[in-house]
């Protein structure tokens, strides 16, 4: 039996959500945030967040559910400082149909894209920033799956990844190199071309 333990590459998760992060942000151009009160910090960093956990892990139920499997939810932690939410798949599904329940997400992002665009709305833009960058584990998953026959069965515990099949590695390991690299030159590029823009009310 072949797994795939996500808490192996809890270091290029985190890195890969940082990344995705800061760059899906170029999708929407116009984007920006200004926080000048408690009730900006909670509309604009809060609610979104208490909107995508909700709403991302329950795409993954959908699409499980609908696809016939029995699910679980949990809770985990990302190199013991993350909390993290997963939904355990426990009813073996095809690997071609559990890349679905994966990557179902996907769709929150682009509704949210969508809005954002259609709004003109730095909400719904944060909405689909926080969902894309929450996706790193299901991309690396997904990665994974699509190198095992279509037909091998697969299930997992919310934290592993389990089949009847040999289950490879998402990539090379020199990926993991490339992404810190990445990471490295995203914190250059903030520090010498971000702007931060502190606002302060007085009243």
């Amino acid at each position: 039996m072949g797994e795939l333990r996500l808490s192996d590459y809890s270091s290029d998760v985190l890195i890969l959500s940082f990344l995705l992060l800061f760059l899906s942000p170029l999708a929407v151009p116009w984007f920006e945030v200004s926080i000048s009160s408690p009730g900006d910090a909670l509309y604009l960093l809060f609610l979104p967040w208490f909107l995508v956990v909700p709403l991302h892990e329950g795409l993954h139920v959908l699409a499980a559910r609908l696809l016939g499997a029995r699910v679980r939810f949990g809770l985990t932690t990302i190199n013991r400082l993350v909390l993290v939410p997963y939904v355990a798949i426990e009813t073996p599904l095809p690997a071609r149909k559990y890349i679905i329940v994966s990557l179902s997400p996907l769709i929150l992002s682009l509704a949210a894209l969508t809005l954002a665009w259609l709004l003109h709305s730095n909400f719904w833009a944060l909405v689909y920033v926080f969902n894309t960058a929450g996706m790193a584990g299901d991309f690396l998953t997904a990665l994974s799956l699509l190198r095992i026959p279509s037909d091998a069965e697969v299930f997992d515990d919310g934290t592993t990844l389990r089949s009847g099949s040999e289950v490879p590695l998402p990539y090379p390991s020199w990926v993991s190199s490339v992404l810190k690299a990445a990471v490295i030159l995203v914190f250059l590029a903030l520090i010498l071309f971000g702007r931060i823009e502190v606002v302060v009310e007085s009243g």
